[in-house]
């Protein structure tokens, strides 16, 4: 009888949109609001080349002329800038031996099948924090948007001055934090939460001063201080692509090797932005994709808008021992591997 093969059960057509939503469906980031699909990317995502540019006009400024007949009327001229953006291009295959599903007896076909959307769910969401990371480590934007309490415990007047970043914004712009799990432990022991029970829903869900709450331990603390995201809608462009001119899918069948061995290739297209960044001028892109190392370097963002237009600031202070296990003393995104260029 002739041995099931992937390339039975998947037929690329219809597997590479399938991964793809269920990524998209399963990436708290994205159902939660902070990402939004943005034209500018979504239009340049599978077109050749490392970054996305994202042109704008700027506001018009200056003090008005006195106007008399004597006098010609000046005319100013309007300013321009743009936005770049990186453009992963990433690639994963996942495969078995026809000795190793033998012996074993697990359903390894099914496994990678199912579970490849939430793999690159979980890619996806490390590339945003990485960014987030290099972001702030950049220090003119640190100095804007972030409120670092680190010598103080974690309070509400810490996440009240975290939100005053934005000044006359503050009221108007973030809708959702994200927290590390110990954090969400000390707003519950501090009764900051409010629970909202919405209507036909089988599960409430937790809010503060109006905000989603969105709890994550791939969050960030280091020797036990957390680091905490407050977003406002559309904060960050997001959107991914199957290459043009590559198939998405692959399935690779070697009956000689190994015995006998298959594998499942996909490809893909990934853009996630915060709003209002670039890419700094000094940051030369090469071809291929950008490795989480770079991502996580301040130098190699900037900013090209009024800073309050950036609609994500940071709120670092000190977590109590007591919700803070041994190993999340430490960083939370030790020896994890960036993806491969």
């Amino acid at each position: 009888m002739p041995q099931f093969s992937l390339k039975d059960a998947i037929v690329p057509e219809i597997f590479a949109p399938y991964v793809q939503n269920l990524s998209t469906k399963t990436n708290r980031f994205i159902t939660s609001g902070i990402t939004t699909s943005n034209f500018d990317i979504s239009a340049q995502l599978a077109q050749p080349g490392t970054e996305i540019q994202m042109p704008f006009i700027n506001d018009l400024e200056g003090d008005p002329q006195i106007w008399n007949d004597t006098t010609d009327i000046a005319v100013d001229s309007t300013t321009t800038g743009k936005q770049r953006a990186f453009k992963f291009w990433l690639t994963k295959a996942f495969g078995y031996t026809d000795f190793s599903e033998t012996v074993s007896g697990a359903p390894i076909q099914e496994t990678i099948a199912q579970r490849f959307g939430a793999y690159w769910t979980r890619t996806d969401q490390r590339i945003l924090l990485a960014t987030l990371k290099g972001i702030f480590a950049n220090s003119d934007i640190a100095t804007a948007k972030m409120f670092d309490d680190s010598a103080n415990a974690f309070s509400a007047k810490g996440f009240l001055a975290t939100i005053a970043r934005l000044g006359d914004l503050q009221d108007q712009t973030f809708n959702s934090i994200a927290v590390h799990s110990a954090t969400y432990a000390m707003m519950k022991a501090q009764q900051m939460i409010d629970t909202v029970q919405p209507a036909n829903a089988v599960t409430p869900f937790g809010t503060y001063n109006g905000m989603n709450i969105i709890v994550d331990d791939d969050l960030p603390i280091e020797n036990g201080v957390a680091t905490s995201y407050i977003f406002g809608s559309g904060s960050v462009g997001y959107a991914v692509a199957a290459p043009a001119n590559t198939p998405a899918i692959e399935v690779n069948r070697e009956p000689m090797k190994n015995g006998g061995q298959t594998a499942i290739i996909n490809r893909r297209v990934l853009a996630t932005h915060v709003m209002g960044t670039t890419i700094a001028d000094s940051f030369a892109t090469t071809a291929g994709t950008v490795g989480i190392e770079a991502l996580e370097k301040g130098t190699t963002w900037d900013y090209v808008v009024d800073p309050r237009n950036i609609r994500v600031v940071a709120y670092k202070a000190k977590l109590d021992d007591a919700f803070v296990t041994a190993t999340q003393k430490g960083s939370t995104n030790k020896n994890k591997k960036s993806p491969e260029k």
